[in-house]
């Protein structure tokens, strides 16, 4: 049921606590139905665009793309010129080549008896928690319920949804 097909004799009335947090669920239900079918489309059109960016626009040196246009854009308060898909980079590690050069310099130290600690450095022993050696503990009879309550306690969250009709 649509929120604006509400039957006219509901036992909700204006005046009553259930009325106004009806009007509020429905006002949610709408704005969400919205917000979800605006992002679809803003991410087709994000989509299309960097397409047309990488298609036909003009590539700087920093290995981004520019389009400008014909004319300025005004929406609400911000005016914009062109668009731009703007390319960057993210520093990450690759693990697997750290331990090979680990162990490579560890093998040419030892050769030139030299302390070999590059790998030892790059590669400490960590102590890690091992959840399921609880269990196993447990099932052993080394913890007891209420150690394993106080190892796994549990959280309470809460996720705001809709049910069903």
């Amino acid at each position: 049921m649509d929120f604006s097909d509400a039957p006219a004799g509901s036992v909700l009335t204006a005046n009553t606590p259930e009325s106004a947090f009806e009007r509020k669920a429905a006002q949610w239900a709408l704005i969400k139905a919205r917000v979800d079918t605006q992002t679809t489309l803003l991410n087709r059109l994000r989509d299309d665009m960097t397409a047309d960016l990488r298609e036909v626009g003009i590539q700087d040196e920093k290995g981004s793309y520019l389009i400008e246009l014909p004319r300025p854009l005004s929406v609400g308060d911000k005016q914009f010129k062109g668009m731009k898909l703007e390319r960057y980079t993210i520093q990450g590690s690759d693990e697997n080549e750290a331990e090979v050069i680990a162990r490579d310099l560890d093998v040419q130290a030892k050769e030139q008896n030299r302390e070999a600690a590059v790998y030892e450095r790059l590669f400490p022993l960590v102590r890690q928690f091992d959840a399921q050696e609880a269990y196993v503990l447990y099932q052993e009879g080394l913890l007891t319920d209420e150690q394993m309550d106080r190892i796994f306690p549990e959280t309470e969250g809460f996720r705001f949804k809709r049910v069903p009709a």
